[in-house]
């Protein structure tokens, strides 16, 4: 087994288990079965669009002939699955926050 076949499973069980974390993060955030499940979306988030964006570049630039795998296909499907569901879970949860702000001030003047 050549060393570019390592790395390719690596990579592959690592792409894998990242997109568990993703969405299984994703359906805890939308469902509000935790707190800090938006804060970590967030920073997933972050990882998630550097890792696609490298991964993307490096594999398909312009000075390389590749050969496109179902590795490829199953990356491109779900970074377009991932980079959607991100952006609208991301507006969603500014605007859950934004409105939980307001109802607390409200609040909280109600008290002062």
């Amino acid at each position: 087994m050549s060393i570019n076949t390592i790395l390719q499973k690596i990579q592959e069980g690592v792409f894998d288990g990242f997109i568990i974390v993703s969405y299984f993060l994703i359906a805890v955030a939308a469902l509000g079965f935790s707190q800090y499940a938006p804060k970590y979306l967030h920073e997933l988030d972050y990882y998630a669009k550097i890792y696609i964006s490298l991964f993307l570049i490096i594999r398909f630039n312009s000075f390389r002939r590749v050969q496109f795998t179902d590795f490829d296909r199953k990356v491109a499907l779900n970074a377009g699955i991932f980079l959607l569901m991100t952006t609208v879970l991301a507006q969603y949860a500014k605007t859950f926050v934004d409105n939980a702000q307001t109802i607390a001030v409200k609040e909280w003047h109600k008290l002062v």
